[in-house]
């Protein structure tokens, strides 16, 4: 949410650019604590009028904008609901590229984490976003079948982090028994020799798909 200040960012009070023995006359310093909350209610009204200018912060401003676009909002709707509807219909005159697609989508993801990837071999593409992040399937369906070309299919795909353990274990035995006959003139002859271990490694993983359809 943007912020929102102007040159006086704290509460007004009048009494800090006049001289201090001011505030010793009763009537004077009811006047300034009277004159200050006044002030102090127009700095949040003119801030207030500002947040509706812009769509991500308007609030009471949303049917201007809707008006605006051509909108009419169900009673079921909430704030940020409304604002997707109008922030998609000012999109509308935007190339639909794999960007716009990407912001589009996000509108809908709570984490804005969602990606589009394409595949222009298959006419198709794919939207990837983490479970249980998106705001309403059905408002998202509307959109991507709102801008996205006829002749291009789409699928979702919900994905859900998780850390994997692989765990190795192993026992490498050798063993040689070697005897020596004794004679009257004994000799022994160490010759270098190789030792030769071979192992193998196999990995076992469960692959899950979940698909949803209407």
């Amino acid at each position: 949410m943007a912020k929102f200040n102007f040159l006086r960012v704290i509460p007004v009070d009048l009494k800090r650019y006049l001289p201090q023995f001011l505030e010793h006359d009763p009537t004077f310093a009811a006047t300034l604590e009277s004159l200050s909350k006044e002030h102090e209610k127009q700095r949040l009204t003119l801030m207030d009028i500002t947040k509706q200018l812009f769509v991500k912060t308007a609030t009471w401003g949303l049917s201007d904008w809707e008006e605006f676009v051509g909108l009419e909002h169900e009673s079921a709707d909430t704030l940020q609901t409304r604002r997707q509807k109008i922030l998609r219909k000012l999109q509308g005159s935007q190339t639909v590229t794999l960007e716009f697609l990407t912001k589009l989508v996000n509108l809908y993801v709570a984490d804005g984490q969602a990606v589009v990837i394409g595949h222009p071999e298959t006419y198709s593409i794919e939207i990837l976003h983490h479970g249980g992040q998106v705001l309403d399937y059905d408002d998202l369906e509307d959109a991507i079948n709102t801008y996205i070309p006829a002749h291009i299919g789409h699928t979702l795909l919900t994905y859900t982090k998780g850390r994997l353990a692989v765990y190795a274990a192993g026992i490498v035995r050798n063993c040689q028994t070697m005897r020596i006959g004794m004679t009257m003139q004994p000799n022994n002859k160490i010759s270098p020799t190789t030792l030769y271990a071979a192992g193998a490694v196999i990995h076992q993983y469960h692959k899950q798909t979940i698909q949803a359809g209407g």
